[in-house]
């Protein structure tokens, strides 16, 4: 997924930077995608939570029941990914990692699988969102986000752990006082559960009302105390699921037309370019520590562009070396015109005559020369 965001940003971002395993990231860790686009003019940073699931069967799409969206825990648990919200909300303006991640305005919270989502909640996507560049999947992609009036399961859900979080902190200072509570205690959950009608909080509440003593107290406020609850209607109109994305299987295809696109190469070329890519991201990958951000300018891929003029040179030094055999130099004014044109364009299409092809070739290998351009390539239109 790394390659694949890397790729697809080298030719659809003007800048961007890209790392893993950032600390401060909580449950978000897996991708940090910092990136700058054309068209709008935005920078937008993308903390990625990726979780593929495998299918039973080759075309059969592994579905993810909306209860799981409302569990204490588990790989979907909203709540998992609200702490880890909270936590980063916290230290964007002061940890030396997450400033390095730019201003919390520019944050974007995604959980990425390439599940399908039950339900009906709220979709949005369309080709000028500024995060469509995340999205593996061509035509109808859309993420769920989470509006109040129709996801009231899990606006409801959040709401009840606010007031779960409050009946704790009671019971803990009345478990302090000491002698003759349990009875009260007791009274004061069974009351309280009479309200609330998420299963995941009613479970625990009746593991509390079993086993009541001050640890349990204590583990259920520890389980809750990384939140700060006045913000989870904010969480939840940020956080975004991007559902029934490509599998990994698929992505490998996806890379290599990103790469053609990024580098207006062939197939067969994209194919070489993807060999080089996958070997740089699975080391980097593995690279544990110091976060390595990589881009355009990272070595990594520098790295894979030495490879292709090594490449590109390699094939061509056949020819480059039959006409550059001929010896002829020109004079310095015979050359004079064509530096001051090369000089003064980026692009520049060169039709000569085909009885004096090999001149001409001559001529513009002695300018580049001249003009000392080191990475200028030859390359034969056989090869």
């Amino acid at each position: 997924m790394a390659a694949f965001l890397f790729t697809r940003a080298l030719h659809n971002t003007e800048e961007f930077y890209l790392a893993s395993n950032v600390d401060g990231a909580g449950a978000f860790d897996d991708l940090v995608f910092r990136y700058r686009l054309r068209e709008p003019d935005v920078w937008k940073t993308c903390f990625i939570q990726l979780k593929h699931k495998k299918s039973e069967g080759e075309n059969s799409e592994v579905t993810i029941k909306r209860s799981n969206l409302i569990k204490m825990s588990g790989d979907f648990s909203l709540l998992k990914y609200f702490e880890s919200y909270c936590e980063i909300k916290s230290k964007a303006s002061t940890d030396s990692k997450l400033k390095h991640c730019g201003p919390f305005d520019d944050f974007e919270f995604v959980i990425y699988t390439n599940a399908r989502m039950e339900g009906k909640s709220v979709l949005q996507g369309k080709d000028s969102d500024p995060v469509s560049v995340l999205s593996s999947v061509k035509d109808n992609w859309k993420y769920i986000t989470f509006d109040e009036s129709r996801d009231k399961d899990i606006f409801v859900f959040f709401e009840e752990l606010t007031r779960c979080h409050d009946l704790v902190r009671e019971l803990e200072s009345m478990l302090k006082r000491g002698t003759f509570v349990d009875k009260e205690i007791n009274e004061k959950i069974v009351s309280f559960q009479s309200s609330v009608t998420t299963a995941a909080i009613l479970g625990k509440l009746n593991r509390l009302k079993s086993t009541l003593n001050q640890d349990g107290v204590t583990d259920l406020i520890k389980e809750l105390a990384k939140c700060d609850f006045t913000l989870y209607k904010e969480f939840l109109n940020k956080v975004k699921i991007f559902q029934s994305q490509s599998n990994e299987e698929t992505l490998e295809e996806l890379i290599k037309k990103e790469l053609q696109e990024a580098c207006k190469a062939s197939h067969s070329v994209a194919n070489f370019i993807y060999a080089e890519v996958e070997g740089g991201f699975r080391k980097w990958w593995k690279e544990f520590g110091n976060i390595r951000w990589v881009s355009k300018d990272s070595n990594l891929w520098q790295n894979i562009e030495k490879c292709l003029i090594r490449e590109v040179n390699e094939k061509s030094e056949p020819e480059l070396q039959e006409f550059l055999g001929v010896g002829i130099r020109f004079n310095q004014q015979h050359i004079q015109r064509l530096c001051v044109t090369i000089t003064e364009n980026t692009i520049l299409n060169i039709v000569t005559n085909s009885n004096i092809r090999i001149l001409q070739k001559l001529k513009i290998y002695q300018a580049l020369d001249t003009l000392g351009c080191k990475n200028s390539l030859f390359i034969g239109l056989k090869s």
